[in-house]
């Protein structure tokens, strides 16, 4: 039997990249990408943690209190961006 091996090329401008927009947003407030998938879940200091969840572009977020939030693949990036950086913030 053959030996197979996969070739994954880097998707075309256009093509799914999962939520980049939301990435991009989050790693310039301060979020850093997971080691293992640094394009699919970020880290926050305060123990948030948001990942994309399938190619469908939904994602979740943990938050440090325990809750758990699902974004559906249509969800404004502003929306999820939001309650992320919401997520950051202590309440009073």
């Amino acid at each position: 039997m053959p030996d197979l091996h996969l070739i994954i090329s880097p998707p075309e401008p256009g093509d799914w990249y999962g939520r980049l927009d939301v990435l991009e947003t989050l790693e310039a407030a301060g979020w850093t990408a997971d080691d293992d998938m640094p394009l699919s879940i970020l880290r926050h200091p305060s123990g948030a943690v948001w990942a994309v969840t399938n190619e469908s572009d939904d994602s979740g977020l943990d938050c440090p209190n325990g809750t758990v939030i699902e974004f559906p693949g249509s969800t404004p990036t502003v929306v999820i961006v939001a309650a992320c950086l919401a997520a950051t913030h202590p309440t009073p």
